[in-house]
Formats: structure tokens, C-alpha cells, sequence
């Protein structure tokens, strides 16, 4: 199993390595891991990118495409206020975008020697994020989604193309068949699962502690029966919901709609995303039978530090839970 951490290419985080992937390249071999996997902005250099270091790549993601990738223009021009504002969110007013957006990102997924690429499987408008009260079903994200995967993946040799779940409707793990039927209808041949801990456990807003996590991960992993062989990777870190999804949060969707201005809506929402998905580290010792259970080929620490220093700290904590010593 490779042990990789998530680094993105904005300014932001390649400034604590001065823009400098040598000391990138150091900073790995300094914490004991094997690479990492990129969170590769559109405008970045690859060519800065040395070989052997980018073990992945986390596709983009938009959280609110169903619609538009259904021509239902008039609902997006709803939800976004402007038919300007579409055009701005997604980079144009023609689902071509998305097509075009994902296939760049194949493209240089592949230049830079990536082995698996990270496609999220979800859709959620930004008010059922707060009333968890949804108008469309795994199964209409998901077929939407082969849809698309179908359009951009049509080569037939290429890197791991690994779905990702979330807790919002689309692929969950919970529901086996759709599951299957996700794996079954997506045309690219190297393909697999990626499971990230924390948002399968979002999915039970009723868990409150580590064990009850592993539980219930046991459970829905048994669920799957075979399938499970295909989990190719998993994204390690953790969350605890139990005080937080079982709040009303109408009164933060308030503050949302009423807010005055773009800025203020955004960060009510961010708060609200990190209360439920902080990226917090796995830091207790029952992530080794997550492990254990899943066997994966890559497991990425994917924390949310603010600086180089908290970065490793986070990988100490977790390589700590999993029995790893430097």
C-alpha cells in the first residue's frame, strides 16, 4: 500500500515549499511517505512537475451540475441569479464545458505520469445542503454521471479512473446495486472505487465515536460482497457528525439567503461544509482496521492544514494510528 498526503497547486499551498517541488520531493521522503496525490489546478505548470512524485490526480468537481448538464437552463439561471452568472460558474452556458474541462484534466493527468485519476460521483444544490432534503436520487446523479464519464474517458488505455462518494446524493456505497451498476455501465476499462472515510461516515449523522465509525464502515463495506475488490484507494481522515447533523440548521440557511453580499454567503456556507467535513486526521489506532478491512493500493491522508507545520502534523498523527514509525 502507498501512504500519499493531498497537495494542491494553489499559490497557497506551494508557498510553503517555496514553489519548489525539490523541496516537495524532500518534504516526502522526510515524513516517510510515497508521494502525493494533486490537486491540479488549470492553469499550473506541468512541466515544473518532476517525474515519479504525482502518485494521483483529484479531478474538479462541481457540486450543482445536474441541471445544467440536463439542459434545464432556466433552473440554474434560478439558483445563480444570472444567465451571466452560469456562464461564470461552470465557463460557459454549454454543458460542452464540462466535457471539455474534464478532458483537459485527463489529458494532463497522463503528461504528468499520474496512476489514478479522483472523479467525484455527487450532486447537491446549496439549500438542500442545509435541509439534507433532496429533489433528485443516487440514481439520477448517477446515470448522469456515466453519461458524462462516457464523453470524456474514451480512451482505452489510461490511468485508474477511481469514483469517489460523498454523502450527498450519488455514489454513497449504500445502496449496492446502483453501486454496480455504476462500475458495470462506465465504458473506460481501468476503473474502481475510492472510498473516503469521512464522508461515507456522513452518511450517519447518528455516529459519535471512533468504534461506532468503524462499525458501520464494516457494515456498508460487507454490503458491497465483491465489489469491495474494487475499492482501489482511500482518502484517510475523520469526522464525528453526531453533534452537528442532528442540529436544525434552518437558521443558518437564513443567515445564507439573507446575507448582502457573495462573500458572506460563501463563508456561512464553507463553515457549514467544515463543520460536517472538516479533513480532520484519522488519530486514533481503529483506523488500522479500516485498513485492514479495505486492503487499498493508495491511502491519502486528505487533511485540510493551514500551514507546512500543521500539514506535519497531520501526517505524524496519522501515521502514528496506523502503527507507522519514523
Amino acid at each position: 500500500m502507498k501512504r500519499l498526503f493531498h497537495l494542491s497547486t494553489v499559490p497557497t499551498q506551494l508557498q510553503w515549499f517555496e514553489d519548489d517541488w525539490e523541496n516537495i520531493t524532500d518534504y516526502i521522503n522526510k515524513n516517510n511517505m510515497d508521494g502525493i496525490e494533486l490537486g491540479l489546478t488549470a492553469d499550473y505548470d506541468i512541466s515544473k512537475i518532476p517525474p515519479n512524485i504525482v502518485e494521483g490526480v483529484h479531478l474538479s468537481f462541481y457540486p450543482m451540475w445536474l441541471d445544467f448538464w440536463n439542459d434545464n437552463l432556466g433552473k440554474v439561471i434560478d439558483i445563480l441569479g444570472s444567465k451571466e452568472a452560469v456562464c461564470d460558474y461552470y465557463g460557459s452556458c454549454d454543458k460542452q464545458t464540462i466535457i471539455d474541462s474534464y478532458a483537459l484534466q485527463y489529458q494532463r493527468a497522463k503528461q504528468i505520469g499520474a496512476k489514478y485519476m479522483v472523479f467525484h460521483i455527487s450532486h447537491v444544490l446549496i439549500e438542500d445542503s442545509f435541509t439534507f432534503s433532496y429533489n433528485y436520487s443516487d440514481e439520477d446523479v448517477i446515470k448522469a454521471s456515466i453519461e458524462l464519464i462516457n464523453e470524456v474517458f474514451k480512451e482505452e488505455d489510461g490511468p485508474l479512473l477511481l469514483f469517489e462518494n460523498l454523502w450527498w446524493p450519488g455514489l454513497t456505497y449504500l445502496n449496492p446495486d446502483l453501486t454496480k451498476y455504476l462500475m458495470e455501465q462506465v465504458h473506460y476499462p481501468n476503473k474502481g472505487y475510492l472510498l473516503d472515510i469521512s464522508h461515507l461516515i456522513l452518511t450517519n449523522p447518528k455516529i459519535g465515536t471512533e468504534l461506532q465509525a468503524f462499525n458501520y464502515i464494516e457494515k456498508v463495506i460487507g454490503d458491497l460482497g465483491d465489489m469491495k475488490h474494487s475499492i482501489k484507494g482511500i482518502h484517510l481522515n475523520k469526522t464525528l457528525p453526531k453533534y452537528y447533523m442532528q442540529r436544525d440548521h434552518s437558521y443558518t440557511l437564513e443567515k445564507y439567503k439573507t446575507a448582502k453580499d457573495k462573500y458572506t454567503k460563501n463563508k456561512i456556507l464553507k463553515n457549514h461544509i467544515k463543520e460536517m467535513d472538516g479533513h480532520k486526521p484519522f488519530d486514533h489506532e481503529i483506523a488500522q482496521k479500516i485498513i485492514s478491512l479495505i486492503n487499498p493500493e493508495f491511502c491519502v491522508y486528505e487533511t485540510s492544514p493551514t500551514s507546512r507545520h500543521e500539514l506535519s502534523y497531520f501526517i505524524k498523527k496519522q501515521n502514528i494510528a496506523l502503527g507507522i514509525q519514523l
